[in-house]
């Protein structure tokens, strides 16, 4: 299977789809997790991070992060 490059747009969509359902997994985390507010944070931290990350692959490097296809069995 040949790997392929995501165009640029798809690379922000799925960004912006991390930022968008972030906050509302956030809560649920914070209403259902033992150490809520410390995990919901740390979550929050974590999907900054992955949206930045997929930014930059959208501007900078989306030659670099290809897909490669997982064959199914």
């Amino acid at each position: 299977m040949k790997s392929y490059e995501l165009p640029k747009e798809t690379w922000e969509n799925a960004a912006e789809n991390v930022r968008a359902v972030a906050p509302a997994i956030a809560n649920w985390i914070l209403k259902n997790s033992p150490q809520g507010e410390k995990d919901a944070e740390d979550f929050m931290t974590d999907m900054q991070l992955a949206y930045a990350a997929m930014m930059y692959v959208a501007e900078f490097a989306r030659d670099k992060c290809r897909i490669v296809p997982i064959a199914e069995k």
